[in-house]
Parts: structure tokens; C-alpha cells; sequence
């Protein structure tokens, strides 16, 4: 009897732990199930208009719904605008300001032990466009049409295009907001021309641009010049002017020649340059931050590439030394390591070296031989309003403004024997001793050798 009572309460005991293996496998236990919390949703703005946003995202499978938020600026809270379904993967954000940035966020959801779970996100800025503005073009001359447009609120600044008749467009130049004209100098004789003005606003790392806006047809004259005998530089006077300034500056006095990525630190030239120089035009102290402004405005992708995150070191680590430093006095040392070896080791080495690479890029090159053209018709309006006119002249007076300032060419010119000529201008030069421009014979020689050879 005993015997069998121990063999029941046996077979109780296995059947038991049987039922609780089994229960222990086939119930469905969320002890180490993936949470939610951990994924990051990503958004990307994918359209644009005057008033709306088109938001978009990558869909998570484990997501019950999505929150999308908005906000106006990083100061501000955020917004929760809406929740769509997990099926859900945009948002259009409607009736909206023109020509201001949004920034937005989108989390996905979902129901973990009875309560609502939420993702990461990662934060994604555009800009809605501005308005399109009105307008003018007007030829003066037979290489001059002034163009002038409506100013734009809310934007950032303008595209300038031109086309001529039977031609695709081409871009002229960027502009920034507080300008409302520009004159393109390098028409040509006897064209037909139509320009196009479209303000921007930039959000995040893109800018969105307006609506286009185009001139009436315009027709430059056959010949002739509002400012004397010589018509302004053409191209290719322009072309042999921007060769010379690149050769003396960085080109080893070789024309032609030209050292993009150049870098020269403060006091290297002259005790008096209390900043940096960079660039083949050798652009001084606030101009250096201009050609970097340049570059950055119009090439903010290829910008990101270079300046970004890496390793220890921060995204922006050189943006945010030209937006925030005072570059009349602004100096970067380099260290003997990098010197010698050319490996970036301090802080300063690594700004140095995010110049060097942002210059010699194809969006470096571009926006300094940009900015160059710029600096050579701004000095050869100055040149025409002392009197001088013949193509050579203007040239020599050009490379001195380049290299000494408007008061080097005002003492020069009181210097130089009328008629003004080539000749002249060099010989003035010579007797010019003591000081920026004088004490350069060699280069002096150079540009006037080059402006008798190439400049037609």
C-alpha cells in the first residue's frame, strides 16, 4: 500500500513538472523584447512652396504611430502638430510664413506594458521660399546692363542669372539681402540679354530658392563705353588681369601660375599684416572671411564635407571661427609637426588644414577666381573715375590698388608724366622707393612685361 502511494505521489510530481516546462516554452514571456525607445526616426524635408512643407520619413516596423513636431527656432519649445498611423510616412505642413526656416521632428510610438513608448529623433531644418520680387534690366553700354530688383523680405540673399537669346541661363553671382542691384560687366556688344533675380532663405544646409523672376528683353549697344575712349575690360582682358594678380600673389611670378590652397599666418610679409592671408589672390584679414563666406554660402554641402565631425574633433570647428572671430586680427599658428610632416596635430594645425582643403576644392577654386573678378572690376571702376581708360594703364593701376591700397595709386599717378601710359606708370614705379609697392622692382618688371604681352 505504502508502495504504491509512493509510485502515484512520483507520477504527481513528473506530470507537474512536465506541465510547467511545457508552460514555460510555449508562453510568450517579453522579458528581453526590443523596445521602441531605441530606434531613431529620421526626417528629411522633401518639398518646399511659399506657404507649406513636405515632411518626410523611413517607417519603423515596430512602430504603432507617429508624432510629428515643429518648432521655429532652436530657442523655442517644440510643437506636437499631429499623429498619424504607422502606415503614415509624410507630413505636409501647411499655411505657413514665407521665407522662414522650420525645424522638425518625428517620433514613432507604440504600446509597451500598457503605456505609450517613444523613439528618438533626429531634428531636420528647410525653410519655406520667399516671394518672387519684380525685375529691371537696363543696358548702359555696350559690355554694361545694370539690373535692379523689388527688395524681398524675409530672404537671405539673391541668385543673379543671365540668358542670352537662343542660350540656356547662366548663373552671374549670389547676392546678399541688403542688395537690390548689380551690374554685370561682362555683356557683350550688340546681344540680346534677359536676367533673372531669385531671392533665397536658407534652412539648415540648403537653400530654397523662389519662384523665378525675369526681365524684359534688353539689348546691349554695338559699341562704345559710358565711361571714355575704352570700352571696359572684356573677358578676356579680364582673364590675362586675374593671371597676372595670381602670379605675383601666390604663382612664383610665373603667369599663369597660381597656389589656391595657400595659407600664410600673420606677420609672415610684413609686421603690420596682424592677421592671416589665404587663397591665390592672397586675401587679407576680413577678406579671407569673405572668400570663406563665399564658399560657404554658395557650396554648403561641399563646406560639410570638409568641416564636419571627426573623431574628437567638432563639426563646424572653422564656420564657427568665421561667423564669431575678428578677422582684422584673427591668427592660426601652425606647429612644427605639421610643418614637417604635413599631419595636423593642435587645434590651430586642424583649422589650417580645413582651409587648405576647402580652397584647393573645386567650390575653393571656383568662389576665388569669382571673388577675384569681383575685386578686379570693383578697382577698375575706380581706375575709370581717375581719368584712365586705355586697357594696359588700367592694368598697372590695378596691380598696384591689388598690392598697396587706393592711396598707392593715387601717389603713383601724382608720380607718373602725362600722357598716363604703360611706360610712364613704370617709370613712376621705379622712383617709388621706401614702401609697399616701390620696394617690389621685381614684380613691378613682371606685371609690366606680362600687361605688354597679353593684355590686347
Amino acid at each position: 500500500m505504502k508502495k504504491s502511494n509512493i509510485c502515484k505521489r512520483g507520477l504527481s510530481l513528473a506530470l507537474a513538472f512536465m506541465i510547467m516546462v511545457t508552460a514555460l516554452f510555449c508562453t510568450e514571456v517579453p522579458v528581453s523584447a526590443a523596445s521602441i525607445r531605441n530606434t531613431r526616426i529620421v526626417a528629411s524635408v522633401q518639398a518646399s512652396s511659399n506657404v507649406a512643407l513636405r515632411i518626410r520619413w523611413t517607417r519603423s516596423s515596430m512602430a504603432q504611430g507617429y508624432v510629428i513636431y515643429r518648432r521655429e527656432s532652436v530657442k523655442q519649445p517644440w510643437k506636437r502638430l499631429r499623429v498619424v498611423n504607422k502606415n503614415t510616412s509624410y507630413y505636409i505642413d501647411r499655411n505657413l510664413t514665407a521665407g522662414k526656416p522650420y525645424q522638425y521632428g518625428v517620433r514613432a510610438y507604440r504600446k509597451e506594458n500598457g503605456k505609450n513608448v517613444y523613439s528618438i529623433f533626429t531634428p531636420v531644418t528647410g525653410a519655406t521660399r520667399p516671394f518672387k520680387t519684380t525685375v529691371t534690366a537696363k543696358a548702359v553700354s555696350a559690355n554694361r546692363v545694370n539690373v535692379s530688383w523689388t527688395r524681398i523680405t524675409r530672404c537671405d540673399g539673391y541668385y543673379i542669372y543671365r540668358r542670352a537669346a537662343g542660350e540656356k541661363w547662366k548663373y552671374l553671382t549670389v547676392l546678399d539681402r541688403t542688395k537690390t542691384s548689380y551690374a554685370d560687366t561682362k555683356a557683350s556688344g550688340n546681344t540680346k540679354y534677359v536676367y533673372c533675380v531669385r531671392a533665397y532663405k536658407r534652412g539648415g544646409s540648403v537653400n530654397y530658392l523662389a519662384p523665378m523672376s525675369s526681365s524684359r528683353l534688353v539689348t546691349t549697344p554695338s559699341g562704345g563705353s559710358s565711361s571714355g575712349t575704352y570700352a571696359k575690360f572684356n573677358n578676356s582682358q579680364m582673364e590675362v588681369m586675374k593671371k597676372i594678380l595670381y602670379a605675383v600673389e601666390t604663382g612664383g611670378q610665373v603667369y599663369g601660375n597660381q597656389v589656391y590652397d595657400d595659407f600664410t599666418a600673420a606677420y609672415t610679409n610684413s609686421s603690420a599684416e596682424h592677421a592671416i592671408t589665404i587663397g591665390a589672390g592672397q586675401w587679407y584679414a576680413t577678406e579671407a572671411q569673405r572668400l570663406l563666406k563665399l564658399i560657404h554660402t554658395k557650396f554648403p554641402a561641399i563646406w560639410a564635407r570638409y568641416d564636419g565631425k571627426y573623431g574628437s574633433l567638432p563639426a563646424n570647428l572653422l564656420w564657427n571661427d568665421v561667423v564669431n572671430k575678428n578677422w582684422s586680427t584673427y591668427k592660426l599658428t601652425m606647429s612644427s609637426t605639421y610643418k614637417t610632416t604635413g599631419r595636423p596635430r593642435t587645434t590651430d594645425d586642424w583649422k589650417i588644414y580645413r582651409i587648405k582643403v576647402i580652397l584647393r576644392s573645386d567650390a575653393g577654386i571656383a568662389c576665388q577666381d569669382e571673388l577675384m573678378y569681383e575685386q578686379i572690376r570693383e578697382y577698375e571702376q575706380e581706375i575709370r573715375n581717375l581719368g584712365i581708360t586705355e586697357p594696359k594703364s588700367v592694368g598697372m593701376f590695378i596691380n598696384i590698388r591689388h598690392q598697396g591700397g587706393y592711396g598707392a595709386v593715387t601717389r603713383i599717378l601724382n608720380k607718373t608724366k602725362k600722357p598716363v601710359t604703360l611706360l610712364n606708370i613704370y617709370n613712376a614705379l621705379k622712383t617709388d622707393t621706401g614702401n609697399q609697392v616701390g620696394a617690389y622692382r621685381t614684380r613691378q618688371a613682371k606685371v609690366y612685361s606680362w600687361l605688354n604681352a597679353y593684355m590686347k
